[in-house]
């Protein structure tokens, strides 16, 4: 209360910080909830055999995959660039063959019997942005055969790791030749050993991955964590300066309150009484800037996420557990951060103190 607008601004540093990283904290606990969301949504297959890093599967491992035993049926994924309307976007082939024993399609609209037909499914936000439904013809571009006009024949929900845009395999290989596979996904007899069987059978391929769902859903969600924790150690410098801000704040008030503070050690206050003020305001202080922070940096997240449900982030979390002890750590900061101040105001010596004007 002696200088409200210098602890208002010293408040205000650390309420900034956490408000950055509660609206991380929100955002990144959405963004994992909706990858594992994705999986469960998009995909029944019981193994993803995927290429690692950036590269593609050997064409001929679909073939060596079939003849495993255990898996009773494969599903072979492509991906590549075409041309629709007047953007480049992302195109994906899947087998039909027995495709809703691996890949799940939540249609809207129409049916995924149209895939056999060679024609076009997307998903329900490029179907709302566009103004597109069942039924209309759109103009594609391939860069090999060129100039074309698909019919869209179903709408389904929109899944970020199905992709926008599906069509069937028997199509999309004319287009793209010698296109290698993306992904396969394996249906199995449920065995225990079918997935070493399948990791055996691909020993020869490095580049070739074999992961169960839950191995793949974990996959998804540790690349997002990866990534946040690279934005947490950033944010945390925000906090250490906004702790640096509140020992100058506390040093500053120690240095005005010299005469206030000899007095009252002169009227008994003991040095422990005296560190203990000190140490309370700090607190006080964190905590009152953490809880503004992170109230706001909720609200912020929650609105980042769903600005964002266009692009698949499709849960909105709170995590709770996480913003209480963000709250509880600012608190023990700023205990931290009190240690100098409350030492030194301790430590003032009372008759010297006394006489200061």
């Amino acid at each position: 209360m002696r200088s409200p607008r210098r602890t208002a601004q010293t408040a205000s540093a650390l309420m900034v910080g956490l408000a950055l990283v509660a609206a991380m904290s929100v955002f990144g606990a959405s963004l994992s909830r909706s990858a594992t969301s994705s999986v469960d949504q998009a995909i029944s297959a019981d193994l993803i055999v995927s290429a690692s890093g950036t590269g593609q599967l050997s064409q001929s491992i679909p073939r060596r995959v079939s003849a495993v035993p255990g898996v009773t049926v494969t599903t072979t994924v492509y991906r590549s660039q075409f041309e629709f309307g007047n953007s480049l976007a992302t195109l994906t082939g899947v087998s039909t063959q027995h495709l809703a024993d691996t890949l799940i399609l939540r249609m809207t609209a129409g049916t995924p019997a149209a895939l056999a037909q060679g024609e076009l499914l997307i998903d329900s936000t490029t179907a709302k942005s566009k103004h597109l439904s069942v039924g209309d013809t759109v103009p594609v571009t391939f860069a090999q055969t060129g100039s074309s006009t698909l019919r869209i024949g179903g709408i389904y929900q929109a899944n970020a790791l199905i992709g926008s845009y599906l069509v069937s395999a028997g199509f999309f290989l004319p287009h793209f030749s010698n296109q290698p596979p993306a992904a396969l996904l394996l249906g199995t007899d449920g065995s225990g050993t079918v997935d070493n069987n399948v990791t055996n059978a691909l020993a020869a391929y490095p580049n070739a991955q074999v992961q169960t769902r839950a191995q793949f859903e974990q996959t998804q969600t540790a690349s997002v964590n990866q990534l946040l924790g690279l934005v947490y150690a950033l944010l945390a410098l925000a906090v250490l300066i906004a702790l640096i801000g509140i020992v100058n704040t506390l040093m500053l008030s120690v240095f005005e309150r010299t005469r206030e503070i000899g007095l009252l050690r002169a009227v008994g206050m003991k040095r422990r009484q005296v560190r203990t003020m000190i140490r309370s305001e700090a607190v006080i202080l964190a905590i009152f800037g953490a809880i503004t922070g992170i109230v706001i940096g909720t609200g912020m997240g929650i609105a980042l996420v769903s600005s964002l449900k266009q692009q698949g982030i499709t849960d909105t979390v709170v995590p709770a557990s996480s913003l209480v002890i963000f709250l509880l750590l600012a608190a023990l900061l700023g205990l931290i951060a009190a240690s100098w101040p409350a030492r030194r105001a301790a430590r003032l010596d009372v008759l010297a103190a006394i006489a200061v004007q």
